[in-house]
C-alpha cells in the first residue's frame, strides 16, 4: 500500500506549463486553416441561396404562376443584395402593346419598378424573394437585372449582361479581382475575375460553377467552370 501511495505523483508545475504549451502552438497552427473552412462554408452556404432565388422565380414561370420575370441585382460597396419579381400573364399583354416594352434594353430596366406585379422587396409572398448577402460580392457597382419567360421569347438583360449569360461572384468580401498572368509585361486577362460564376440559358437553366485553375482544356490551356 506505501508503494502505491508513493507512486501515485501528480502533475508537477513544469509538466502541467509544458502541455498548456503544447496546445497553445496546436491551436495557433490549426486556428487559420479552421477559419478559413468555416469561411469557405458560409460563402457556399450563400452561393447556395442567390442560386435559390434564380431557380425558384424561374420554376414560377414554368408553373405559370408569371409570365416574365427579373432577377434584380444590387450591388454596393457594403453589400450585394438580390430580388425576384414577377409579371403575370394579363400585365405581360398589357405591356407587350407598349413599344418601349419591346425593345429588349428597355423591357428589363432595373429602375423600373412599376410593371411589376410582385416585387421581392414590398410582396409578402414565397414565390418573390429578397435576400442580403454579407459574404459574397460581384464585379460591378449599381443595379443590373435578367429576365426570363417561358419559351425564351422575352428573354432580356440589363447593360452588364449583354453578350454574357453569367453573374460572378466571389467569396473574398471585397470586389472581384482580375486573375492577371505575372509574366506578362501587359497584365493579360487569363482567368475569370470572379470564383464563382451563376450561369443560365436564355430559357432558365440555372447552374452555379466555381473556377478551378488546374482543370484541363487543351494542351496550351488550363482553368475552367466546374458545376457545383
Amino acid at each position: 500500500m506505501q508503494a502505491l501511495v508513493k507512486n501515485n505523483k501528480g502533475f508537477t508545475t513544469l509538466e502541467v506549463i509544458v502541455v498548456l504549451c503544447i496546445v497553445g502552438i496546436i491551436s495557433a497552427i490549426s486556428y487559420p486553416a479552421l477559419d478559413s473552412w468555416n469561411k469557405g462554408r458560409e460563402v457556399k452556404a450563400d452561393m447556395l441561396k442567390a442560386v435559390g432565388i434564380f431557380d425558384n422565380i424561374n420554376s414560377q414561370v414554368q408553373r405559370g404562376l408569371y409570365s416574365f420575370v427579373q432577377v434584380l441585382i444590387i450591388s454596393s460597396e457594403n453589400k450585394l443584395e438580390i430580388v425576384s419579381r414577377g409579371m403575370s400573364a394579363d400585365t405581360l399583354g398589357d405591356q407587350i402593346s407598349n413599344d418601349n416594352f419591346r425593345v429588349a434594353a428597355n423591357r428589363c430596366d432595373p429602375e423600373n419598378d412599376d410593371i411589376w406585379d410582385d416585387d421581392g422587396r414590398t410582396t409578402q409572398r414565397p414565390e418573390v424573394g429578397r435576400v442580403e448577402f454579407k459574404n459574397i460580392t460581384t464585379d460591378f457597382t449599381g443595379n443590373e437585372a435578367v429576365c426570363f419567360s417561358k419559351d425564351g421569347r422575352w428573354y432580356s438583360t440589363s447593360d452588364h449582361f449583354v453578350g454574357t449569360n453569367s453573374l460572378e461572384l466571389n467569396g473574398e468580401g471585397g470586389f472581384c479581382d482580375d486573375h492577371l498572368d505575372p509574366e506578362d509585361e501587359k497584365a493579360v486577362e487569363i482567368g475569370p475575375q470572379c470564383e464563382y460564376r451563376i450561369a443560365w440559358s436564355r430559357f432558365g437553366n440555372i447552374k452555379l460553377e466555381k473556377w478551378n485553375e488546374r482543370k484541363k482544356i487543351s494542351d496550351e490551356e488550363t482553368g475552367g467552370w466546374i458545376a457545383q
